[in-house]
């Protein structure tokens, strides 16, 4: 009996210590990166563990560990605004931006512990935000001008995002896109993209006569320089007096013999041995 007793005991503390350490495993928890994890204790918050804090476990009684997502991502919100001549067009505005690692707590405060509840709040106001920005952005080029603005327009609307991002949503901005822009009115969208299209060609005119412009210069300057021979001696000079100055400083960049020559046969040629 008394073996038997001790069978039973034995077995039933072995079931225990599994059980236990079963359930001691179960409430290891540990943060990948990327994430943290918020941990609270009867709702309120005790810490906020990152990858560097290794494992924790949330054992005790009312203890329970939230997921929080610091990586990148992106939400894309399309606007209808109107130029500063009232063109209605509509547009997609993506903004690319994390939660800021300093301040999960907060953010976790604000918006809630569940992931999803959290990040449909942040989406609405983030969405007006974008809108607002967008409309005000826009509002400031004429219906023609805005094709070929779209980069100012894009910095514009992140300038002014960042601030309200980071104080409302708690969040660091990167970047924003916007998407092509589509005017209610097919003929102002056809328009439009003939100016830039026109712009576009100027430019390319323009720098093409800025090319000729110097093409035309430096041919002048040759001509002044080989045609008159005291120019060419003054130049010989020059390019002397550089050589001796190499050779002064061990010509300390130089691998094998420098040689110089002016011109073609029967030019002048000069050839400084290395280390000389």
């Amino acid at each position: 009996m008394n073996s038997k007793f001790t069978f039973v005991l034995l077995g039933l503390l072995a079931l225990v210590l599994l059980v236990g350490g079963g359930a001691a495993f179960a409430n290891i928890n540990y943060t990948q990166e990327g994430t943290v994890k918020v941990v609270t204790s009867f709702g309120r918050i005790e810490r906020v563990y990152r990858p560097e804090d290794g494992w924790f476990t949330t054992l005790a009684p009312g203890r329970q560990a939230y997921e929080v997502n610091i990586k990148s991502f992106t939400e894309t919100a399309p606007v209808r605004v109107t130029s500063r001549d009232n063109a209605a067009l509509q547009v997609e505005i993506s903004v690319t931006a994390f939660t800021d690692p300093q301040h999960v707590e907060e953010y976790v405060r604000k918006y809630g512990f569940d992931e999803a509840l959290r990040h449909t709040r942040r989406n609405e106001i983030l969405h007006g935000l974008i809108q607002t920005e967008a409309r005000n952005a826009f509002a400031e080029y004429g219906a023609y001008e805005i094709y070929a603005n779209q980069e100012a327009i894009q910095k514009r609307i992140l300038e002014a995002l960042k601030p309200q991002l980071a104080a409302q949503l708690l969040l660091v901005t990167e970047s924003v896109q916007i998407g092509n822009p589509d005017f209610l009115d097919d003929r102002i969208e056809a328009a439009a993209s003939g100016v830039v299209a026109n712009e576009k060609q100027k430019q390319a005119e323009e720098a093409r006569l800025e090319a000729a412009k110097i093409a035309a210069q430096t041919k002048q300057i040759e001509a002044q320089t080989y045609a008159n021979p005291a120019l060419l001696d003054i130049k010989k000079l020059e390019l002397q007096l550089e050589i001796e100055r190499a050779r002064a400083e061990g010509i300390k960049s130089h691998q094998g013999p420098l040689t110089i020559m002016y011109g073609g046969s029967p030019g002048v040629q000069v050839q400084v041995p290395a280390g000389r």
